[in-house]
């Protein structure tokens, strides 16, 4: 946390201080030497973290931590100082303002010496083992490794079947998932299974851990061929000989969680070359692993545990394979093993407490109901060595210091709560957990993504939903996992929740102070109903499930509470109107604002908040009106909402800064056609993002959008009558030149005009609510060829289609409400994986099962009927 606190701060001087206020000469001395030493303590940590992990370091990592953020509360608070003064009366000059002074205090009497001491203290702690040795304390008493396996056949059926098969080389199986999630276990399992047995008279199980040396791994090997002593020969000769071994025999090789390509790459270097004598089992937490170990097999990933054999597992775990689970408890027990959401670790640790509360008797079920009641608790306890704690620590204490904050964010989503993609990555630009990297194209947002491809990859992060590319539109994280991240969060995030029994607040209220982020995710109004001072709150964050009205005074009571805050996440808490002392905020970079009923517009004075990157405006307004001259709000990248937006102010917008120019804009989600002008989108030349919304006809200037050049996604909502014709709108060279994906709704444009969509380069293509009209499509030779999803909801087509060359591409189709239809073209079968359909007609139903006959042979191939769709028996 601190090499990214400290790189946030960099940036922040930089950006606000450097870029938006006039300062003196002794005031940029004094912070060109807090830039210095900062940059020189960015770098040592990130060179001590390479090397030293454990307890001693991450207290020297904090009390580093706590000097930078008080260099960032004092820059920030300046800033605000300095900005409110400008908007009174009388003039304040920075100078007033004893920055220097208190800087150069800051700097020489704590962060020097703090920075000084923590080096010293490093120096002393001896490159550590700590994770080391927690995995290998937990493998030698791993509870599930010599237990019966509860269920899961399902999956060892699947991984014994995969080592039985011939190959002509030597092929590695892959076990990944989460950590906890038993695959050491089914890897065990298999190691004993009968059939494996008999098929791989030579069986080798080694243990790799995140600590591995490629010798220990080869002299594993070794030993299980020869007696003789080669602990003293070189790492080279030691593969030699194992792969000389290995080509021998044929042989199961069992490597038991492997962290890296690296690892996998020297455990390559003992297999045999061109041989399918043998096979390699691995578990591991990372797909990069699996997909480096085997790439022509997709990443499978072990299943959770159904609530069945979470029970079943849980009672073996109490009163073992033969024991009766008293009947009177049989209720709480279910619940319990509900609550550890799958994951096998957590049933076990839990299992263990339940079994020192079985007697006595007539105080079992009130202690059991304490342990449900609070069974995160207990499986972060820091003294058990087999603690979810533990096992997720040696995840998160090897992942690289640009995912962890990234990381412990995710504790600020509820219980069971699926976070869409594109607000945690927004967030987490807004937190400034996303660097800017040299020389490279990638901007914040593709790093953000790549990093939560990362995590999803080292299965820390779930998918929840894809969008229609197939990338990840909504994830979520195990219960036991967003547990770990409060709790290792400490100051950087907290989590505030009211007892039911108190009704007070944990922690309370007067503790706010301590913390940089906080979220609430129930009873939020009573919350801000308190007297609340958070001078160091960053980020106040609220996902609760039910919707509330406020009174406008407890958007002032945020305001006044927390100064400087740079993220204001409410998208649950419905305010009457805009309230002036918002714009009090000027570090705000990130706000989701939801309306009431009256909340209609967006004033002028937002553009004084300048540093805002995102605007979320939650509405059921159709029309949303924006005063504010956005051409100011320079660093503002994306403006969303469902309604459409007008600005009431166009000819603002060429003036301002850079001419007007917005050149960071990237999502503008619902442009009114009125608004949707060329004078408008030349202001804003690097949209991504656009959709349009109102008359598209009669008002939108469609020539606009041809120099878009940076536009890869499009959307139209018509909402004119259906006779109001638009056939301008099909004119090939009026759609933007890198467009990829396309949403016409209620467009009602005949078939025929589908011929110069299928001249784009679309790879998504999404027609709803009759954006088409009438009984044919023919789709004629070589178009879209590069469409991959299709998409047709609600429309009155009856015949398609298609001729030689034309939709090569298309893996996804999804038919809905299609009701006239007659049949699915069979010539999609060569290309498509999935096919989904729902109130569509028998004969369409039955040219579908005739494509899934098409693939039978296809494995990956899937249809979906929704639930009452009619399916005609075949006569």
């Amino acid at each position: 946390m601190a090499e990214a606190a400290t790189s946030f701060l960099l940036q922040n001087l930089k950006e606000v201080v450097i870029d938006q206020i006039k300062l003196n000469n002794e005031a940029k001395q004094e912070l060109e030497l807090l830039q210095k030493q900062l940059e020189d303590m960015k770098k040592y940590l990130q060179r001590a973290s390479e090397k030293k992990s454990g307890k001693e370091f991450r207290e020297c990592e904090n009390q580093i931590l706590e000097v930078v953020y008080e260099a960032e509360d004092l820059i920030d608070s300046y800033v605000t100082q300095v900005a409110m003064a400008q908007t009174k009366t009388f003039k304040l000059y920075p100078g007033k303002i004893d920055l220097v002074g208190q800087m150069k205090k800051l700097r020489m009497v704590k962060l020097e010496p703090t920075f000084q001491r923590a080096k010293s203290q490093l120096a002393e702690i001896s490159t550590s083992d700590e994770s080391g040795a927690r995995t290998k304390a937990f493998r030698q008493i791993n509870p599930l490794v010599e237990k019966t396996v509860v269920g899961m056949t399902d999956e060892i059926d699947r991984f014994v079947k995969d080592l039985l098969k011939n190959t002509s080389e030597v092929e590695a199986v892959c076990i990944v998932g989460m950590p906890g999630l038993g695959k050491t276990t089914i890897a065990s399992k298999i190691f004993r299974d009968p059939s494996i047995d008999h098929h791989f008279p030579t069986r080798i199980w080694v243990n790799v851990s995140e600590d591995y040396k490629a010798r220990d791994i080869y002299l594993s090997i070794v030993k299980q061929f020869t007696d003789r002593d080669m602990s003293s020969s070189q790492d080279s000769d030691l593969a030699i000989v194992a792969q000389k071994h290995l080509s021998q025999v044929k042989f199961l090789l069992v490597m038991d969680d492997v962290w890296t390509v690296e690892a996998w790459q020297a455990i390559k270097l003992a297999l045999p070359i061109n041989k399918g004598s043998g096979k390699v089992l691995v578990t591991t937490r990372h797909d990069t692993v699996a997909t480096h170990a085997n790439p022509r097999s997709k990443v499978n990933h072990l299943r959770m545990l159904t609530s069945m054999e979470s029970w079943q597992l849980l009672q073996v775990e109490v009163y073992g394979k033969e024991g009766v689970w008293p009947e009177d408890s049989k209720v709480i027990g279910e619940k319990i093993s509900e609550k550890c959401g799958g994951l096998p670790l957590a049933i076990v640790v839990i299992g263990g407490i339940l079994l020192d509360k079985v007697s006595p008797e007539e105080t079992r079920e009130d202690e059991w109901r304490k342990v449900f009641e609070s069974a995160e608790g207990f499986l972060l306890k820091d003294d058990m060595v087999t603690s979810v704690k533990s096992i997720i620590g040696l995840s998160y204490y090897k992942m690289p210091y640009y995912l962890r904050d990234c990381f412990l964010y995710l504790g600020v989503c509820p219980k069971d709560f699926e976070i869409s993609t594109w607000k945690l990555t927004r967030l987490w630009i807004a937190e400034g957990f996303i660097k800017e990297e040299a020389n490279t194209i990638q901007s914040l947002e593709d790093i953000a993504h790549e990093n939560l491809k990362e995590l999803i990859r080292r299965n820390l992060v779930m998918v929840g939903r894809k969008n229609a590319r197939g990338d990840v539109k909504a994830c979520r994280v195990h219960d036991m996992i967003r547990e770990f991240c409060k709790n290792e969060a400490l100051t950087f995030l907290k989590v505030i929740s009211r007892s039911i029994e108190t009704r007070r607040f944990h922690p309370d209220v007067s503790e706010i102070p301590k913390f940089r982020r906080i979220c609430v995710h129930s009873h939020v109004l009573d919350l801000l109903k308190e007297k609340l001072n958070g001078p160091h709150i960053r980020s106040f964050i609220c996902f609760s499930k039910h919707e509330t009205d406020a009174e406008l005074t407890t958007l002032q009571s945020i305001v006044e509470a927390f100064k400087l805050l740079r993220v204001l996440e409410g998208s649950s808490i419905r305010f009457p109107k805009f309230h002036p002392k918002l714009t009090q905020l000027i570090h705000l970079r990130y706000i989701t604002l939801a309306t009431g009923e009256n909340f209609k517009a967006l004033p002028s004075t937002i553009s004084q908040l300048l540093n805002l990157q995102t605007i979320v405006i939650v509405t059921s307004q159709s029309i949303f009106e924006v005063r504010a001259n956005m051409s100011e709000m320079t660093r503002l990248r994306h403006f969303k909402t469902k309604a459409a937006i007008v600005f009431k102010r166009e000819k603002n917008l060429l003036a301002g800064r850079n001419g007007g120019v917005n050149a960071n804009l990237q999502t503008l989600t619902r442009l009114s056609t009125q608004s949707c002008t060329r004078e408008m989108l030349s202001k804003t030349p690097n949209l991504q993002t656009l959709g349009i919304s109102g008359d598209i006809g009669s008002y939108c200037d469609f020539q606009c959008l041809e120099e878009l050049y940076c536009l890869k996604r499009l959307k139209m909502i018509n909402h004119a009558p259906p006779e109001t014709p638009i056939p301008r709108l099909l004119v090939e060279q009026h759609f933007p030149p890198n467009l990829e994906t396309l949403t016409l709704s209620a467009t009602n444009l005949q078939w025929h005009y589908m011929s110069t969509l299928g001249r784009l380069k679309l790879q998504v293509l999404k027609l709803k609510d009759n954006a088409f009209t009438g009984d044919e499509w023919r789709v004629g030779h070589g178009e879209f060829k590069y469409l991959r999803h299709l998409a047709i909801e609600r429309s009155d087509l009856l015949s398609w289609t298609i001729e030689e060359s034309s939709l090569k591409e298309l893996k996804y189709l999804c038919l809905n409400n299609c009701s006239r239809l007659l049949s699915v073209p069979i010539g999609l079968a060569k290309s498509l994986r999935y096919l989904e359909m729902g109130n569509v007609s028998g004969n369409a139903v039955l040219s579908a099962q005739e494509i899934e006959k098409e693939k039978s042979g296809d494995a990956a191939f899937r249809l979906v009927l929704a639930p009452g769709t009619y399916v005609p028996t075949r006569g």
